[in-house]
Formats: C-alpha cells, structure tokens, sequence
C-alpha cells in the first residue's frame, strides 16, 4: 500500500477549494473550466453554502445603502 505521494487535487481558480483535479483539468465542485457552474438540487443545503450572499457582498452591501437613501447623491 504505497506510492501514492503525488498530489490529486489543487486549488480551483473559481471557487477556490481543493477541487481541482490535475490531470483530469476539471474541478469537483464547481466543474471549471465549464462555463456554466456545477449545482445540483439534491442537496438544497450545499447550494446555500455558495450562493449569493455568503461571500464578501461587496457591491451588495454598497448598494443597500444607497436604497436605503433613496439614492440621493452627496452633495457638495
């Protein structure tokens, strides 16, 4: 039971796990490089776990902000 020292899996470009096939050049959770995203309905959950929202929400937090406002610019 030996020699299996090389590395299967690296870290996707896209979602960042440790997903990454190396030589099958597919990721196992996300399916990069295919354009359309891997996501499965049998687990309502794991979906969750990348959807909108559980990221840094950049741009979402700004723009809630703005609604909140009513979007009035700052005045000079």
């Amino acid at each position: 039971m030996g020699q299996r020292h090389g590395r299967t899996h690296i870290l996707c470009r896209r979602c960042g796990r440790n997903a990454y096939h190396v030589q099958w050049e597919r990721c196992a959770a996300c399916a990069y490089p295919r354009a359309s995203r891997r996501r499965y309905n049998w687990s309502v959950k794991a979906i969750k776990r990348r959807r909108t929202g559980t990221g840094r929400c950049r741009y979402l937090k700004v723009v809630n902000r703005r609604i909140a406002n009513h979007f009035k610019t700052p005045s000079a």
